[in-house]
C-alpha cells in the first residue's frame, strides 16, 4: 500500500524510475540477499607460516598477520538433488546439431531450455582464535547451515587484502621502475585479494597442505622458479551434530616440491615452510618479460681474467654480455667461446655464466662449459646460491647432457680438467670475491657501446 502511494504522487519520470528501482530490489532479494538462519556451521582455518619471496623474515612477521586476520570467507552453497522451483532456473542453451539414434549428427543450431541450479553464497568475516607470535593463526569462520531451503553447504574460498604486502616501499619502487601500461596492470592487480579454495577432498590429507597464492611480481612475471608467496594451513568444517569433515586447497604443490626439492616431510607435521622452498621461491632467473633488456658485445679487459682474451663466435669482436634489469633485481649472462687449451678431440667448448642480483646483493651464480658435439663430451656444471647473506647451495660436476645420471665421476680428457677446475676454483672463491666479480660484470654491461 505505501509502495502504491508513492507511486501515485510522483510525476511520470519519477513514478518510471521508482518502478525499475522497486523491480531491481525485488530481484536483488529473489537472488542473493535471503534470510540466513543462525549460525550452525562452524569452518576454521589454521595458517601456520607463509612466505613470499623478496622481503625479509622480520618484515614478513609483521606483514602476514595483518593480512590474515583481515580475512573473510566466502561459502558457496547449491541446492539438493531432486529440488526445483526457486533453486534453479531456466536458460537458452545453443545446441549446433540434432542427431539420432543409429545416424549421423547433421548441423542444426537451434536454442533449447535447460534447467541450472542456482547458486547462493554467504559472505563472512574471520574471528581470531589464535594469533600470538611464533604459533599458527587459527581462524574461525560462522556459517549457516542453509540459507534457504534445500540448499547445503558445496565449497568455500578464503580471501584475504593483499595490500598491506604491496605497500611496502621495495614493491612500490619496483612498480615505479615499471612502463606506464605495466604499472597500470600492476595496479589492478593489487587490489585482488588473495585466494584459496577449500573443497571437500577425495581423501584425507595428512597435516598441512602448502598453497601456491598464486602471486605474481610488479612486473607481471609469472616468476620463473617455485610460486612466489606459499602458505601452510589446514582447515576443517564442524557441523550442528558434532561430525567434523577436512577441507582441502584442490592444488598439488605439496606433493611435488616434496619430491623434487627432497624437502623433509617433516613440514607437512610442524607447518613451518622448509628453507629449500624458500630459497626456491626466488627466480631461478630474471624473465625479459615486463625487464629492461640489453645486448652488448664488450672487449674484456685484463681485469677479468677468467674472460680476458675470450670472443664470442657470432662476434669476433668479444664476449657477449646481456643485462636483464627489473626494479631491485639485475642479471648479467656472458657468452663467448673458451680458449683452445679447453678443446676435445677439436672441438672449443662455450662457456656460458649468469649472475643475478637483488638490491645490489650476489643471489644466484651459475656457471657452464658444453661442447656442441656428437657423440656429446662431458661438459662441466658449477652453481651458488645465497639467502639473507648465507651461501646456502654450491656444486660443481663434469656432466653428460644427455645422460640419465649426468654426472661423470671421471674425465680422461686434460680440457674436461681444467674446466672442472675452473669450476672448483670458483666455488672456493670467498663470498666477496664472488661479489666483487660479478659487480665488475654488471658495470661493463651497464657501460655505453
Amino acid at each position: 500500500m505505501l509502495i502504491q502511494t508513492i507511486l501515485f504522487f510522483a510525476n511520470p519520470a519519477g513514478r518510471t524510475n521508482l518502478r525499475r528501482a522497486i523491480a531491481t530490489a525485488a530481484l536483488l532479494v529473489a537472488s542473493s540477499v535471503a534470510p540466513l538462519q543462525a549460525a550452525s556451521l562452524s569452518l576454521e582455518v589454521e595458517l601456520a607460516d607463509s612466505s613470499i619471496a623478496y622481503l625479509d623474515e622480520s618484515t614478513q612477521a609483521r606483514l602476514w598477520p595483518q593480512v590474515w586476520t583481515g580475512a573473510e570467507l566466502v561459502a558457496y552453497y547449491f541446492p539438493s538433488i531432486g529440488s526445483k522451483g526457486k533453486t534453479h532456473k531456466t536458460r537458452p542453451s545453443l545446441q549446433p546439431f540434432t542427431c539420432m539414434v543409429g545416424t549421423v549428427c547433421i548441423p542444426a543450431p537451434r536454442f533449447e531450455m535447460e534447467s541450472v541450479p542456482v547458486r547462493r553464497q554467504v559472505t563472512v568475516r574471520a574471528q581470531v582464535l589464535q594469533g600470538s607470535a611464533g604459533q599458527p593463526l587459527k581462524l574461525r569462520f560462522e556459517l549457516p547451515e542453509t540459507p534457504a531451503e534445500h540448499y547445503s553447504f558445496s565449497h568455500a574460498e578464503l580471501r584475504a587484502p593483499a595490500d598491506a604486502l604491496w605497500r611496502e616501499p621495495l614493491f612500490t619502487s619496483w612498480a615505479r621502475d615499471l612502463s606506464w601500461e605495466t604499472r597500470r596492470g600492476f595496479s589492478k592487480r593489487r587490489k585482488q585479494p588473495l585466494s584459496i579454495a577449500l573443497v571437500f577432498p577425495k581423501q584425507d590429507v595428512p597435516g598441512y597442505q602448502m598453497v601456491d597464492l598464486a602471486v605474481r611480481t610488479p612486473g607481471g612475471d609469472s616468476h620463473p622458479g617455485d610460486p612466489m608467496a606459499v602458505t601452510t594451513l589446514r582447515a576443517n568444517l564442524k557441523a550442528p551434530d558434532g561430525s567434523v569433515r577436512q577441507l582441502a586447497w584442490p592444488g598439488h604443490l605439496s606433493l611435488d616440491l616434496q619430491e623434487r626439492l627432497e624437502a623433509s616431510p617433516d613440514w607437512a607435521r610442524t607447518g613451518r615452510v622448509p628453507a629449500t622452498v624458500k630459497l626456491n621461491q626466488f627466480p631461478w632467473r630474471l624473465s625479459s618479460y615486463s625487464a629492461k633488456e640489453r645486448i652488448s658485445t664488450v672487449v674484456m679487459p685484463d681485469s677479468t681474467p677468467r674472460w680476458y682474451g675470450l670472443k664470442h663466435y657470432n662476434a669476433p669482436k668479444g664476449v657477449w654480455l646481456k643485462l636483464t634489469q627489473s626494479g631491485p633485481l639485475a642479471q648479467v649472462e656472458l657468452l663467448a667461446e673458451a680458449g683452445a687449451e679447453r678443446t676435445i678431440e677439436g672441438q672449443v667448448p662455450v662457456k656460458r655464466e649468469t649472475w643475478l642480483f637483488f638490491a645490489g646483493k650476489l643471489m644466484r651464480y651459475r656457471g657452464q662449459l658444453h661442447y656442441n658435439s656428437e657423440p656429446p663430451l662431458p661438459g662441466t656444471e658449477w652453481r651458488m646460491d645465497w639467502s639473507n647473506g648465507e651461501r646456502l647451495e654450491a656444486s660443481a660436476a663434469n656432466v653428460l647432457s644427455r645422460s640419465l645420471s649426468k654426472q661423470v665421476p671421471d674425465c680422461r680428457w686434460d680440457g674436461c680438467r681444467k674446466n672442472l677446475a675452473e669450476a672448483r676454483a670458483q666455488l672456493a672463491a670467498s663470498d666477496a670475491q664472488l661479489q666483487s666479480e660479478g659487480e665488475r660484470y654488471l658495470q661493463l654491461a651497464r657501460e655505453p657501446d
